[in-house]
């Protein structure tokens, strides 16, 4: 606990944290850095791996006020060392069957024996309803049943607050039979970087790649399967060859990036498609400032973080029909929604931005997602959070 005993102390629980750059990684490190500067004590307790890597980050660390342990995962997951009886609230991000199974069942039974003192809040990230498709038959069983039949009457009666990060979210929660009191949607919001002014933040280095790369597309993401990278680049063969595509993000499955390979080879595409890792701060939003478009085709996302980002830079963004994407974008109004595997249907929408790019209904659009995607930062976020949490812990 932290010295000062006014403060209010949350232990979040994560598989990922920093430094993986995805969007639940994010998310935590962007709002739980401005709880602590609203006065919240802040621990993650979180693995040492990263997506590649078993074992491989420092057991104790700190950024931006946030302490985190870390821990080696098991086929149990880990067990984070928390004060049970003094932390204020515990907040479990994702909804993975470990160690979100004995967090939640520990809980159950301090709060049979009246000793649970703790808000439980719950951030599934979409983790309670997600793409089943990435999983095997066997695992799907398993997982259906624990969150669908086993968990949500334990969540109900346990869990004191969950937070959705879109309505989409929200309402797929209560169709499954989590109470609609509990569920409060809180969207995503944008880095401080996203404001600046990015020509005199970045270097001229940096410019000179970016410049290097000519005119691109944008998708920004993990290379995972559920991103669904292979559409694009069948989309990107029935375009002029002077248009790029630009995939920015780390390599979360190695064979997924050997099949997205050999897609490239397979549709002379090598000199077209760009892996260009992670990229973040301000040369993030520098890259996506100078794309033609972002095209985001994933298979499914419970929010969408970087078409957030992409809109704040004034950006079309063209996405796939499917689970929060169409909140996010609306056909023909902020960008275009395409069939999620309509390669098609998807180049004829790039083609259509491209080759109109300076007309007056695609610079509206532009300038109708900058004002719109900066109107919510990560801090306007934490601080609805921090609003949810007080209410929830009545101080």
């Amino acid at each position: 606990m932290t010295k000062n005993k006014n403060k209010k102390h949350i232990d979040v629980v994560v598989k990922y944290f920093y430094p993986i750059a995805a969007g639940i990684e994010t998310n935590i490190l962007e709002t739980y850095s401005v709880l602590v500067d609203l006065g919240w004590n802040v621990v993650v307790h979180t693995s040492k791996d990263t997506y590649l890597e078993k074992n491989s980050l420092d057991e104790e660390f700190e950024i931006r006020g946030i302490k985190v342990k870390r821990y080696g995962w098991s086929i149990f997951g880990f067990w984070p060392k928390i004060n049970w009886l003094k932390t204020d609230a515990l907040c479990l991000h994702n909804f993975n069957i470990f160690p979100h199974f004995q967090i939640i069942f520990f809980s159950l039974f301090l709060k049979a024996v009246k000793r649970k003192k703790f808000a439980l809040i719950i951030t599934p990230h979409g983790g309670f309803n997600p793409e089943w498709r990435i999983f095997s038959w066997p695992s799907q069983i398993i997982k259906k049943f624990y969150h669908f039949i086993f968990s949500v009457p334990f969540l109900n009666y346990v869990v004191d607050g969950m937070r959705a990060v879109s309505e989409w979210e929200r309402g797929e929660m209560i169709k499954k039979g989590i109470k609609a009191k509990k569920v409060l949607t809180i969207d995503n919001g944008l880095e401080d970087e996203a404001y600046a002014d990015l020509d005199e933040k970045v270097s001229s280095d940096f410019k000179k790649k970016i410049d290097a790369y000519g005119n691109y597309i944008l998708q920004i993401g993990r290379v995972y399967m559920i991103k669904n990278y292979e559409t694009t680049l069948r989309a990107l063969s029935l375009l002029d060859n002077d248009l790029k595509f630009v995939i920015t993000g780390p390599v979360a499955d190695l064979a997924y990036k050997k099949k997205l390979d050999e897609i490239i080879k397979d549709l002379n595409l090598e000199g077209r498609v760009i892996f260009s890792g992670v990229i973040r701060s301000y040369e993030k939003y520098y890259l996506i400032k100078k794309a033609e478009m972002m095209v985001h085709m994933a298979l499914w996302e419970s929010y969408c973080n970087v078409v957030h980002e992409g809109m704040s830079q004034g950006l079309v963004c063209v996405v796939a029909n499917n689970t929060a994407l169409p909140y996010l974008i609306k056909d023909k109004v902020n960008g275009f929604t395409v069939s999620t595997q309509n390669h098609e249907d998807l180049a004829g929408k790039i083609k259509y931005v491209y080759n109109n790019r300076n007309s007056s209904a695609i610079i509206n659009i532009k300038e109708r997602n900058r004002k719109i995607g900066l109107e919510n930062s990560w801090k306007k976020v934490a601080q609805k959070m921090d609003i949810f949490y007080r209410d929830l812990l009545k101080i």
